[in-house]
């Protein structure tokens, strides 16, 4: 996953999570400390990290967040290839600043490490860090080191930064974390438990939605491929429809349902969900429902098929709920979604592109227009061909 390590020729696997601008009624959260900076990050990544760099790009006069950059802390030797890394992909995002904050373990003190003087924890990392940042042109406005619910900075030698470092403090619920609650995006303890929130429930699939599976694929065999995708397209439509109508508080197991338990898709519904989405074509127009009003509801139904169906229909709604994500600006979800994605259907070829965009720093609007699918998120709906009939059976991105 994120960061693994194969050995000294292995490249860093980062986690990249692009920031769309905020529309003009969207609060602004201001992170005007240390402590701040430090208790935001996973909200922003939707996870605790563990022992792990993550580097904030800002942009702009007002040094807005544009980008941030995860990845797990390099063995000893590894340090200056990972830290390229990582400026090169806040250079290519356009950023003018950086903030880069240091996660460390225990385990993470090298031999002769003092934890009250200059060989802190990570130093040799963030020396790297901050060599190739301010190579790339980037302004490194601050370098800490969080630890234990306390934090260092590795530039400051000042009595403000003393050798025990200082008290994180207490995390107070801020407006960060009040927006993301509302968005139905709980912060889990760490990346682990993200990913396996996506994950195959237990016990899944039941016989009884295999059995729901089979009949649909049956009740459908007979028609042509335009004709089925039409139907489709109504079915899953009324089915989001009757979604939108139920609003529940989030769940944490599951965070990606913000219209959450009222709304419980049956085996015939997810039957329904995991049969059409086998077509390009119908997955293909599903991205409008990505955004719009019946976005929640449908963030709700792809993430119980993902949860609930057999290989390889998953991957179809698992991509689907990474779009939903990327929408959103939530990358961390975004990058667990389309690797499972690809668990189920190696070679899943919208899956592998839009994992390209992400790990390239890609915003979601130019990843579509890369798919062929620039528009689709329009609240409209689905895009139907110009003559109204239905989606061509022989388009869809795997088509192209």
């Amino acid at each position: 996953m994120c960061g693994g390590w194969a050995g000294a020729g292995r490249v860093a696997r980062l986690l990249v999570m692009t920031t769309p601008p905020p529309p003009p009624d969207r609060p602004t959260v201001r992170l005007g400390s240390p402590p701040d900076i430090v208790r935001a990050i996973p909200s922003l990544l939707g996870f605790h990290p563990g022992s792990s760099l993550v580097a904030l790009g800002l942009a702009g006069r007002r040094l807005r967040l544009r980008m941030t950059v995860r990845v797990d802390l390099p063995p000893p030797g590894l340090e200056a290839a990972v830290a390229d890394q990582v400026a090169e992909r806040l250079r290519g995002a356009k950023v003018s600043a950086c903030v880069v904050v240091l996660f460390t373990a225990p385990a993470d003190a090298g031999p002769g490490a003092d934890r009250g003087g200059t060989a802190l924890p990570g130093a040799g990392m963030a020396r790297a860090a901050a060599e190739s940042l301010r190579g790339a042109g980037l302004d490194v406005r601050e370098l800490l080191r969080t630890e234990s619910g306390r934090w260092w900075s590795y530039t400051c030698a000042a009595p403000c930064c003393p050798p025990e470092g200082r008290p994180v403090g207490p995390a107070p619920t801020t407006l960060l974390d009040v927006l993301r609650v509302a968005a139905g995006r709980p912060v889990f303890a760490d990346r682990s438990a993200l990913v396996a929130s996506v994950g195959r429930g237990p016990g899944e699939p039941t016989g009884a939605l295999l059995a729901a599976i089979h009949a649909r694929e049956a009740a459908l065999a007979g028609l042509r491929p335009g004709t089925r995708a039409a139907r489709d397209l109504v079915d899953l439509h009324q089915l989001l429809i009757r979604g939108s109508a139920h609003r529940g508080a989030p769940r944490e197991s599951a965070p990606a349902r913000p219209a959450a338990a009222a709304f419980a898709p049956d085996d015939q519904d997810i039957a329904q969900v995991a049969v059409a989405l086998t077509h390009p074509a119908v997955r293909d127009a599903c991205v409008a429902w990505t955004a719009g009003p019946l976005a929640d509801a449908a963030v709700v139904l792809w993430g119980e098929a993902v949860r609930r169906v057999p290989a390889p229909y998953a991957a179809a709604p698992a991509t689907l709920l990474a779009v939903s994500a990327y929408r959103r600006g939530d990358g961390a979800l975004a990058d667990a979604c389309l690797r499972r994605a690809l668990d189920d259907d190696p070679d899943y070829r919208m899956a592998e592109l839009v994992l390209t965009g992400l790990t390239n720093g890609l915003g979601p609007d130019d990843v579509e227009e890369a798919l062929g699918l620039d528009g689709a998120g329009s609240v409209g709906g689905p895009r139907w061909p110009s003559s109204g009939s239905a989606p061509n059976p022989g388009g869809g991105t795997d088509a192209r």
